[in-house]
């Protein structure tokens, strides 16, 4: 005959669900947190009183919903029971005049009391109902009494009970955990990072008008806050959580969300504040729904915002974080974790794939998702479910894989549709634009697509079959999904893509005239340089000022045969129209440069070029910056433009004779240095404007000189760049003989860039 028997439970469990399930202190303080969230309080108070003393204590105090005798027997006591994960948790609470919306619940293990065992020996709990004329509720819990034997039944263990009239912390509802007899120390650089975590802890995207706040309360270390100005160095405040949105961050971004019945993705991809694809597409995941990802690449000038707004490096920030209803879920996220195999398939091949490094980002789980759930322990992230496996393939496959094909691909990890590019670059990434959207809308899972309308426009500089298949797809999940705009947008591109192919017929013949053309300029211009180096035989002024008209002139040939077979090369690539028409318009450039130059070397109308004027020369050196030098068609082509910043008051005048020319020749060798030595940026100070004399300082961030190079500058023929040695001697030259003035170096050093006096007096 059978009889019935009962499991015995050992007093050892409070260990098994407490301390050796829970092993870390912060982790213990998140699940105190969430179950205030539960209780619909919108503000928790933290207090960690009389540091690392033995009356040491955390107070862990909210306004929540509180329990009642009932809750506590039937609720609290009850081990590892959840009336969240039953359904029943709000049964006896009518929240309807403080919440419009039911949360969803962040814990539903009903074992989130006993982290309070892993803080400290002993737990004073103290709890208010909300309901007409309340009774405070107490109990006491002294850990260590679970320990003495494991022979004891756990639940013979007493746990001591009062009901009070009067709240002791006055409260009008809600519950207060005193921690006692702390198990571990926390001192200042311990409780920063509990902050930082808890920061972390609430996806604030979910929060509706901020509603839940979290609390710190230090009061030893009140005084020490005072020697800090930035929040995120104080340990006593509001906890600040931040949205990835609002940083800001310029950068290339993918979303993903799946639909919360499960059928579609819809995927976004955004670089800076273009849009450069949105798709919707069969979810191919069935076990996943109302799931969403974002993603963000993570360049170095999205890095350098987000640490200048953060207060720390993003590698110690972290990288993909997890929530699950608004709760973070550990360690996703963590610095130096890699729970999602992102370094592990970097590994795989360094430049061919991102790294927690290059991202951050999130990943949110919304509703029950049963088969996505918490382990026990906490801070081993989610258990290892058929679910779980498909989380994170969508995050491969759908997200990451998708941001590494335009950062890597595309943008070729440093592009961007917004940047500031030259003509080749700017064809190259729309080009490469194309090509991507051509391969993502041939998938038939694809119903519907949308754009940023111009890049639909960029298609007029493509002429390849990947924009013809590219119209072709759009077309085609047009007319499946009815998308009449769409529509209408691929066949003017494909309009656009027959007038391309017309015109590029007519520049090819074009540019074959313009090759004939540019090889007898080419000619012309060897002979110019065979003249002009009979002229180094000669030892007079005169020789060495052709000189420095002549290297001028070599540059420019140099990069005329440089264009040349460039051009070349993309009529036999079949380059586009623009590609083509870029090297003939930098050959006339050059052409139109040259002759300029070879009529100041024949002295024809030489009087009329270097004729003097009396005028404010100040004036007319930063109007020459601003609006000669900086729009100067050859440097703007060739890309030898500096970063020139001229600082002048209006009010600064020095009316005196000078010759432009020579103004003109000592700034543009001025400037040349600088780019010749590797400069980007360039400072000019006018200052000391008085009646007899013009101050002005030069200052570049170039490669500098050494000390030992400082004396031979302006010495003809001497460089320390990849000059002729020409420009510093002639600057010299010119300001000692017309203007008697001077220039000398005040400050240089290798690597350190020079910064230049130059000086004009009557």
């Amino acid at each position: 005959m059978q009889d019935k028997l009962h499991f015995k439970i050992s007093a050892a469990l409070k260990d098994i669900i407490g301390r050796d399930l829970i092993t870390d202190d912060f982790v213990a303080i998140f699940e105190l947190v969430k179950n205030s969230y539960d209780a619909y309080a919108s503000r928790v108070d933290i207090y960690f009183e009389n540091l690392n003393t033995v009356s040491s204590k955390i107070i862990i105090k909210d306004n929540g919903k509180g329990m009642d005798h009932d809750d506590l027997i039937n609720k609290w006591l009850f081990v590892a029971y959840s009336a969240k994960r039953e359904g029943t948790e709000d049964n006896t609470f009518d929240y309807r005049d403080k919440i419009n919306l039911k949360r969803t619940f962040a814990g539903a293990k009903g074992i989130g009391r006993f982290s309070c065992d892993r803080l400290g020996r002993l737990l004073y709990l103290e709890t208010t109902k909300q309901e007409e004329n309340p009774k405070t509720e107490v109990l006491i819990t002294e850990w260590e009494k679970f320990e003495s034997d494991l022979k004891d039944d756990f639940i013979d263990i007493n746990v001591l009970h009062e009901t009070k009239l009067k709240s002791d912390y006055d409260l009008m509802h809600g519950t207060v955990l005193e921690v006692q007899e702390l198990r571990s120390d926390w001192d200042r650089e311990k409780l920063l990072k509990l902050k930082e975590s808890l920061s972390k802890l609430i996806n604030p995207n979910n929060q509706k008008e901020k509603e839940f706040s979290i609390h710190f309360h230090v009061p030893d270390l009140i005084d020490s806050d005072k020697s800090y100005s930035e929040s995120y160095k104080k340990v006593n405040g509001e906890i600040e959580n931040f949205i990835f949105d609002t940083l800001d961050l310029r950068t290339t971004k993918i979303t993903s969300n799946i639909s919360s019945d499960g059928m579609y993705i819809e995927t976004e991809l955004m670089d800076g504040g273009t849009l450069i694809y949105r798709i919707k597409e069969k979810n191919k995941f069935p076990l996943l729904f109302n799931i969403n990802y974002s993603l963000y690449y993570l360049n170095r000038s999205a890095k350098t915002i987000f640490s200048r707004r953060m207060g720390l490096a993003v590698v110690n920030y972290g990288n993909v974080f997890l929530y699950k209803n608004g709760f973070r879920i550990y360690p996703f996220g963590e610095s130096g974790e890699d729970t999602l195999s992102i370094d592990k398939r970097k590994g795989q091949g360094y430049n061919r794939y991102l790294g927690t490094r290059d991202l951050i980002g999130r990943i949110e789980i919304f509703g029950d998702n049963n088969d996505l759930r918490e382990t026990s322990s906490r801070g081993h992230g989610l258990i290892k479910t058929k679910t779980y496996d498909q989380l994170l393939i969508c995050f491969i496959e759908k997200v990451l894989k998708r941001l590494e094909k335009y950062v890597i691909e595309v943008q070729q990890w440093g592009l961007s549709i917004e940047g500031e590019l030259d003509t080749n670059d700017s064809i190259m990434l729309n080009n490469n634009i194309i090509d991507l959207i051509k391969k993502i809308t041939d998938s038939k899972d694809i119903v519907d697509v949308a754009y940023d309308l111009k890049i639909i426009d960029k298609l007029n500089v493509a002429n390849n079959e990947g924009a013809e298949n590219a119209i072709k797809n759009l077309k085609r999940i047009a007319g499946e999904s009815g998308n009449e705009e769409l529509l209408f947008e691929a066949k003017k591109a494909e309009q656009k893509l027959k007038e391309l192919k017309s015109a590029f017929i007519t520049v090819e013949n074009d540019s074959k005239n313009a090759i004939e053309k540019a090889n007898k300029n080419v000619e012309q211009l060897e002979q110019i340089k065979k003249e002009n180096e009979l002229l180094k035989q000669a030892t007079n002024e005169d020789t060495v000022e052709l000189m420095s008209i002549e290297h001028h002139i070599n540059q420019s040939t140099t990069r005329v045969s440089k264009h040349i077979k460039k051009l070349i090369e993309s009529i036999i690539k079949n380059f586009s129209k623009e590609i083509q028409l870029e090297y003939i318009t930098k050959i006339s450039l050059e052409n139109q440069k040259i002759s300029s130059l070879v009529k100041f070397v024949r002295k024809a109308n030489f009087d009329s070029i270097s004729a003097s004027i009396i005028e404010d020369l100040s004036k007319y050196i930063y109007q020459y910056i601003e609006n000669i030098y900086k729009d100067d068609p050859i440097k703007i082509i060739n890309q030898e433009l500096l970063d020139v910043k001229v600082n002048y008051l209006s009010s600064t005048k020095f009316i005196t004779e000078f010759v432009p020319l020579e103004i003109n020749i000592i700034l543009d060798n001025l400037l040349d240095n600088s780019f010749k030595a590797k400069a980007t940026e360039v400072e000019i100070t006018i200052r000391n404007a008085k009646d007899s004399y013009l101050e002005i300082d030069f200052f570049d961030n170039g490669i500098g000189i050494s000390e030992a190079a400082k004396t031979k500058v302006f010495n003809f023929g001497y460089t320390t760049t990849s000059g002729s040695g020409i420009g510093l001697y002639h600057v010299k030259k010119i300001l000692n003989e017309n203007y008697n003035g001077d220039i000398s170096i005040v400050n240089s050093s290798e690597n350190n860039g020079i910064q230049l006096l130059i000086t004009f007096k009557k």
